[in-house]
């Protein structure tokens, strides 16, 4: 005699709950600006301005994966649903937040270079790919963990 298996939930066709992505997204990054102040200042405190620069990329580093599983968590939690999902997506806003970011930077120095009137091309040196990846799969590791921390699947 054959149990009977229980039924599937039914997909209503939402798996992405985007409002509490933006919530997610808006609190990560309130405590990514948290973190890595407070950790600089520490930084500061510690090893005085000169050493601080050095551990720098570490502390935005350690900073911004504990600020994706933190706003992955709060946006699957939230959702109630699919919490890799709504992570992954929080993590896409920090790579998308982060690439606008350094666009701004650099625009920024070329309009400066030319209201001061300079006429040539303006050096902003080579993109350093490592870091782009790195700091892109640090993100997508920090959602994905967020996310499925939250227990919701």
């Amino acid at each position: 005699m054959a149990t009977p298996q229980p039924a599937a939930p039914e997909q209503t066709g939402r798996t992405i709950a985007w409002g509490w992505c933006a919530v997610g997204l808006l609190a990560g990054e309130a405590i990514l600006l948290l973190l890595s102040n407070l950790g600089n200042f520490i930084a500061n405190v510690a090893f005085g301005s000169s050493g601080a620069q050095s551990a720098d990329g570490g502390i935005v580093g350690v900073a911004t994966l504990l600020s994706v599983i933190a706003g992955g968590w709060l946006a699957a939690r939230k959702a109630g649903r699919f919490g890799l999902y709504q992570g992954c997506v929080v993590a896409v806003g920090f790579i998308v937040w982060g690439a606008l970011y350094q666009f701004l930077q650099e625009a920024q120095v070329v309009s400066t270079s030319i209201n001061a009137g300079g006429h040539r091309l303006v050096d902003l040196g080579p993109m350093n790919m490592g870091n782009l990846l790195t700091g892109d799969l640090l993100a997508l590791f920090g959602g994905s963990v967020g996310g499925l921390l939250s227990g919701k699947r």
